[in-house]
């Protein structure tokens, strides 16, 4: 299995290789079959995390004989398998985009990609706070670099804005990596909660960390960067910023306060993120009602979508153990559903779309002018309604599976609250999907010959419907995934 792991981070350094130094098809051709290989490799170690019942060490060698210390648990190998199910499909997506010469590809694009994945895996297998700084900022300078790719004056600024927020954030997690070094005397997070209990100094840099790591997640109101920057990504990005950048902090926060630093986490404290998780789901709910453009109704969605993510903390807090099962399903359901709405959405603007020009760059049209795009491309349509049957967590969709977790948590720690936001939060979500929903199925006008528009598919079309419809395995087969889920979860209350 340690050849698995190391195989789970040397696929996308080797992806980073061959795609700065190859050209066209093959530099396609090689991308693709990079992926395979990693995406292999992740579903076979969640194969062998099943068989062994228990969490899997390794040791990552490197040279100057440095060695980082490796742990694929459930939470790792869930987000590993989540990070690679999503970054083939946008491969996929990006390769027949080249073929079709749909949109010109930036020669950075691939290299970015794979160093973005390679960084997202191995920031999940990390077991010390400075390997997971350091991903962490890999990560942050990949994605707004790849926001500017596409060059014109809305993706500079909103990858500008992207990278400032990244800054921030990271000097604010720095600051408190630095605190409880200096109050633990290690960053290895085997200890960290014995060293740092009843150490005012340590906690105050465990907070001041977790803002850090919520400004990068985002969570409302510290998302100010989020919406421009998915809404101007190029469409072989946008699914990975709203699909899997943003569980990169959540992962962080997961593994920091409920397996690293249970004892530490007070009441208040996760009361408060749920709060931040409430405010986040009207925040970005309301934005999504009211946005014009369809691809801005997608990013804000994302916003409400995260802070549904955070109503975990309080109820693992508490000792909800079904918590922690639905927080880490919601949020590899998110991803799967997130970005196959948004490739789905990208063929869905290709099909209505007239050129169309502000200030110069191309941008999505509005939701009232996609009238009729379940007659001119069924299949992109029938993607994102699959997507968005998981986010809103109907049966049988994996979607569903979280939320009646979460819920089920909400009954077991007493806290109905939650239970009532969840309810609402669906609710809206019900809301602000209709809006395109309705507008896609009212029949178009008529071609001057007086025959409908002719239905149009291709490749990207069975992409998206193929990563949409792994949600509905999920939700049918949920114990592929749980069995997962549930390796090295945190016990109630306490535990670790």
């Amino acid at each position: 299995m340690i050849d698995a792991v190391t195989m789970l981070l040397l696929g996308p350094i080797i992806g980073v290789g061959l795609t700065v130094a190859t050209r066209g098809v093959l530099r396609a051709a090689l991308a693709a079959g990079t992926a395979v290989v990693t995406t292999t490799a992740a579903a076979h170690l969640a194969g062998g995390l099943i068989g062994q019942a228990g969490p899997i060490t390794a040791r990552l060698l490197l040279p100057g004989g440095l060695e980082i210390s490796l742990l694929a648990d459930g939470l790792a190998v869930s987000m590993a398998v989540m990070t690679s199910a999503v970054s083939s499909a946008v491969a996929a997506f990006a390769v027949i985009e080249d073929l079709r010469e749909t949109e010109r590809r930036h020669a950075a694009y691939w290299p970015l990609l794979f160093a973005l994945w390679g960084g997202l895996h191995l920031l999940f297998l990390a077991t010390d706070l400075l390997t997971a700084y350091l991903m962490l900022e890999l990560i942050g300078v990949c994605g707004a670099a790849l926001v500017t790719l596409r060059g014109d004056r809305g993706s500079v600024l909103a990858g500008t804005r992207y990278f400032y927020a990244e800054l921030a954030a990271s000097t604010t997690m720095l600051v408190g990596v630095a605190l409880v070094w200096w109050q633990a005397g290690t960053v290895a997070f085997d200890g960290l909660g014995v060293a740092l209990q009843g150490n005012p100094v340590g906690q105050l840099g465990l907070a001041i960390m977790t803002a850090g790591l919520l400004v990068k997640l985002p969570l409302a109101p510290l998302h100010f960067w989020l919406p421009a920057a998915h809404t101007q990504a190029p469409s072989a990005v946008s699914p990975l910023l709203s699909g899997v950048m943003v569980k990169a902090a959540f992962a962080v926060i997961a593994r920091l306060w409920f397996l690293v630093l249970p004892p530490l986490v007070t009441p208040a404290a996760s009361q408060l993120i749920g709060g931040l998780g409430a405010v986040a789901i009207l925040w970005g709910s309301l934005v999504a009602l009211t946005a014009l453009p369809l691809k801005r109704l997608i990013a804000a969605s994302t916003v409400a979508q995260l802070g549904l993510l955070m109503l975990m903390v309080p109820l693992v807090a508490a000792g909800g153990t079904d918590a922690w099962t639905g927080g880490v399903v919601l949020a590899v359901t998110h991803a799967l559903a997130k970005a196959a709405m948004l490739m789905a959405g990208v063929v869905i603007v290709d099909g209505a779309r007239e050129d169309r020009t502000a200030h110069g760059e191309r941008s999505w049209p509005n939701v009232d002018e996609l009238v009729g795009s379940a007659a001119r491309r069924p299949i992109a349509v029938m993607a994102f309604g699959v997507s968005g049957l998981s986010l809103v967590g109907l049966p049988p969709s994996g979607g569903f599976v979280a939320k009646w977790y979460l819920l089920l948590a909400s009954v077991e720690t007493g806290q109905w609250w939650w239970a009532a936001v969840i309810v609402v939060g669906t609710l809206l979500t019900v809301s602000y999907l209709m809006r395109f929903i309705k507008t896609a199925f009212t029949p178009p006008d008529v071609l001057p010959t007086g025959e409908l528009p002719p239905a149009k598919r291709d490749a990207r079309d069975l992409v998206a419907l193929g990563l949409a419809g792994t949600t509905l395995v999920i939700g049918l087969r949920p114990a592929l995934l749980l069995e997962v889920v549930e390796v090295a979860a945190p016990l109630a209350r306490g535990g670790g």
